[in-house]
């Protein structure tokens, strides 16, 4: 028998690197004036792409990328699919974006729903997290009964249902799911 995932010290590591990697976030945004780490600023240069716009600086409302590089660690570490997708979304939770930014979640999410390609690579740890991440950051910055709130919803439970292998991509409830976001789409239009 299988003991609980709660149960495993891999667990716990990742509730502490998650509790700190969030408390940083959190003290980042007191402390917008700082200078970045020189970490920062080197998953900044390979992880953002290059525009006219400064570096990330949540205080003045430019995207952070920092939960991309707590996804990349969560995607690469030696740990279950389930336990994965937990973790980030305790972090897509505690996440604060921009108004900009949260346009861009959504948008994004729609934009991977409608070419069909958001359950392509189930197998693929940061691609299917970092849609996990933005479904549960836009699902939970709208009110009940916005269509996108509603779409969000359902465009998270397939992602994280077909990420950690519990439904297969052509299941009767992913379909369901999709028929939900196809009626959020027709009442965004």
């Amino acid at each position: 028998m299988k003991k609980p995932f709660y149960k495993s010290w891999i667990f716990w590591v990742l509730v502490v690197v998650l509790g700190s990697i969030i408390g940083q976030i959190a003290a980042r945004n007191e402390k917008a004036d700082q200078a970045a780490p020189a970490a920062t600023q080197e998953v900044q240069a390979t992880a953002a792409p290059a525009t006219d716009t400064p570096a990330a600086d949540p205080a003045a409302g430019n995207p952070s990328v920092s939960w991309e590089s707590a996804i990349t660690q969560i995607a690469q570490s030696d740990t279950e699919p389930t336990q994965k997708a937990d973790a980030v979304e305790v972090l897509a939770k505690a996440y604060s974006p921009s108004p900009e930014e949260l346009m861009d979640f959504e948008s994004q999410v729609v934009e991977e729903y409608n070419a069909g390609n958001y359950l392509a690579h189930t197998g693929d740890a940061g691609y299917m997290l970092t849609n996990l991440f933005k479904a549960v950051v836009v699902e939970g910055k709208h009110a009940d009964g916005e269509p996108i709130k509603d779409f969000a919803f359902d465009f998270y439970q397939n992602t994280k249902y077909t990420y950690r292998g519990i439904e297969a991509v052509d299941s009767d409830s992913v379909k369901a799911n999709e028929a939900q976001m196809d009626k959020a789409l027709a009442e965004m239009k």
